[in-house]
């Protein structure tokens, strides 16, 4: 069982951004009832702040691509980064990052490499 660590917003959003360029699987699932709800897989190729968007204050949206076969892409509002854990492996694999996206929904990036440099 890996290890639950919770991030601060800016360490949340430097580690995802530490994985540019990094292959990784983004998974969404519901805690409760338990269930898959959708998997993506790619290098993660580009990232940002979406603009003309609507958000209340202080709750700004990201934007972060999937590069591969078929393009993906999933937005993380900046409560949802706040709300974000390192799953410290135990084992030879990267870290994971999980992200709760509502009381029982996460959005977890499990890179498939390990990154260049520790964020």
């Amino acid at each position: 069982m890996a290890n639950r660590k919770s991030l601060t917003f800016e360490k949340a959003l430097t580690r995802l951004l530490g994985l540019m360029g990094s292959r990784v699987e983004v998974t969404i699932v519901s805690e409760e009832p338990r269930g898959l709800l959708a998997t993506f897989e790619g290098e993660l190729s580009g990232g940002g702040e979406i603009e003309n968007v609507p958000y209340p204050a202080g709750n700004e949206g990201f934007v972060f691509r999937l590069g591969g076969s078929q393009t993906a892409t999933f937005v993380l509002e900046s409560r949802m980064l706040r709300r974000a854990f390192l799953m410290e492996s135990t084992d030879d694999r990267p870290d994971s990052l999980r992200f709760y996206l509502g009381i029982s929904t996460v959005l977890q990036v499990d890179p498939l490499e390990r990154p260049d440099a520790d964020g």
